[in-house]
């Protein structure tokens, strides 16, 4: 989960609930007289969800690069200004962060690529993984049920679920669009504009294509493949459903936390009732306050629990946001039902963990599941993969469930995300071994999730942060202002994230100090002392400051 240098460093400001964010636009300075042209971020409407007591959130864009000042430097300083009219009491900054996911692309054949150009031909299934010779195979009874859990669902006489999906955007002359794909509500966060079409853009670290093929294995229409003669069905798990394409990324490598936050705001007023999201990085409390919106508008998310290669790297834990509690992360099954990982594999695997993740967790199929080829209208290959394949499954199982068992009256709105929850969860196959630890409530059958009626009577699940509850134990930590202590803990949690020696002792952050033995305590202190990534802020606070 790299974070990629940028050379103007934008900061997600939050604010005080009574603040008018239109009031505060403008013009801004920090603590060391460097100029921010300020802009309010977000959704109200979404934010109106969490009631009064939800903070505003801005934007401060630096009216000059800042290539060589630290991303949490600069919100430490941003932080440090005086209260003005113009520069209202702050409660929290983070950098905006330019984020890393991991992700292969599937390998095209050389023959792809004869006589000098790209030919389209569908790509053959990964040999380092299960397959199974039938075209989606991944949709049958044996499976996830997708097909049988559609077809008896059926075409929706009236209202229709509405999915949003955060990608790269989209193919518009892929023969795999859904049908009811909804472009008077397309929305492009990564350029700021109406169009989320993809625009292929090919380099180092982009995927061109990732966004048509996650949305391919959501709501895909009805298809004939090229080299599938006997294969002419829907691709889609959810088919009928309204799409609302939202385009955050040109890569799914590369993203901003910011467009993330946005993305699902805008999925929440939308009307969207679930969000399938494969991508994912470090913690972000932008992202929290954003998840805790959806949930409390009663909009489940789906996020990919991710990937990592060479055994381990970045991380074999479950990225954000899909770490968070009240969003359902998407582990990987291969096609004999066994686990996406293989200890000592160098290639591209998927992630889970740690323990207490694994309860707001599921599995779906990947990889050598269909890839719909940005490009090539009617070629769809049979090399798909990574978390990024399973995520739109359990969101399209979401859709069909939401469209069978409409909500009863006089509800919260967040018990129609709790229900959805529940129903997944419950009817999941927990038959396979080690299931917990790889697979979370288990594997992903969709049909016998609409046996599963809404279920008014499940607890509220707690409210996310992002927490690293060592910090406290720190002499000089309760002395700092509020908004101090919450940066450091969440820049303290990004650098746990991506240590593979903080990972080891302490695989999940939240974790009460008094849990941890002192000798643990000393490696994890001891190792973001020497983070290569800390800001200088936090390496002086963490130096000076002893347990």
């Amino acid at each position: 989960m790299p974070v990629i240098p940028v050379s103007r460093t934008r900061l997600l400001i939050e604010a005080a609930p009574d603040i008018e964010p239109t009031e505060v636009a403008g013009e801004a300075r920090d603590s060391a007289g460097s100029l921010y042209h300020v802009a309010p971020s977000g959704s109200v409407r979404a934010r109106a969800a969490q009631g009064p007591a939800a903070p505003v959130w801005l934007m401060a864009t630096p009216a000059t690069t800042t290539p060589r000042v630290h991303p949490w430097d600069l919100a430490y300083e941003f932080a440090a200004q005086p209260s003005t009219r113009v520069a209202p009491p702050v409660q929290f900054v983070e950098p905006d962060l330019l984020q890393g996911f991991v992700y292969e692309p599937p390998q095209e054949s050389s023959e792809m690529f004869r006589f000098g150009g790209r030919v389209c031909e569908p790509g053959a299934p990964s040999p380092e993984w299960p397959s199974r010779e039938e075209f989606a195979w991944h949709l049958g009874d044996d499976f996830s049920q997708l097909a049988s859990a559609r077809e008896f669902v059926g075409a929706p006489a009236g209202n229709r679920v509405r999915v949003g999906i955060l990608d790269t955007g989209f193919d518009p002359a892929h023969s795999t669009l859904p049908l009811q794909l909804m472009l008077e509500l397309q929305h492009d966060f990564l350029d700021d504009d109406l169009d989320a079409t993809d625009p292929g853009t090919s380099g180092l670290g982009d995927n061109p294509g990732h966004g048509t093929a996650t949305m391919a294995l959501l709501a895909g229409r009805r298809v004939q493949p090229q080299g599938e003669p006997e294969f002419d069905d829907f691709l889609g798990g959810a088919p009928h459903a309204e799409v609302v394409p939202i385009r955050i990324a040109d890569s799914v490598i590369h993203f901003f936390s910011s467009a993330m936050a946005e993305g699902i705001e805008y999925a929440v007023t939308s009307g969207c009732r679930a969000i399938s999201i494969s991508m994912g990085g470090v913690p972000s409390r932008r992202w929290a306050h954003a998840v805790n919106a959806a949930y409390e508008a009663g909009v489940a998310i789906f996020a990919a629990a991710g990937n990592n290669i060479r055994d381990g790297l970045p991380t074999r834990e479950t990225v954000w946001p899909a770490r968070f509690n009240r969003v359902v992360a998407v582990c990987g099954a291969t096609a004999d039902k066994s686990p996406y990982f293989k200890s000592g594999f160098n290639g591209m695997q998927g992630n889970f963990g740690p323990e207490d993740k694994m309860h707001t967790a599921i599995a779906a199929y990947t990889p050598n599941t269909p890839w719909a080829e940005m490009g090539c209208g009617d070629v769809v290959s049979v090399n798909g993969g990574g978390t990024s394949s399973a995520t739109p499954q359990v969101a399209a199982a979401a859709a069909l469930w939401f469209q069978h068992q409409p909500s009863p009256p006089n509800i919260e709105r967040w018990q129609r995300a709790e229900a959805v929850r529940h129903a997944l969860f419950t009817s999941a196959d927990k038959s396979s071994p080690n299931r917990f630890e790889f697979f979370g409530q288990g594997l992903l059958r969709a049909r016998d999730a609409l046996e599963v009626a809404f279920d008014t009577s499940r607890p509220k699940a707690r409210k996310d942060n992002v927490w690293f509850p060592l910090l406290n134990l720190l002499t000089g930590f309760d002395e700092l202002s509020i908004a101090r202590r919450r940066m450091l803990e969440v820049e303290a949690a990004q650098l746990a994230a991506s240590s593979p020696e903080i990972i080891e002792v302490l695989p999940d952050p939240d974790v009460p100090p008094d849990q941890i033995s002192s000798d643990d305590r000393q490696r994890i202190l001891e190792a973001l002392r020497r983070h290569r990534s800390a800001s200088s802020t936090f390496r002086r606070f963490i130096t000076e400051a002893r347990p």
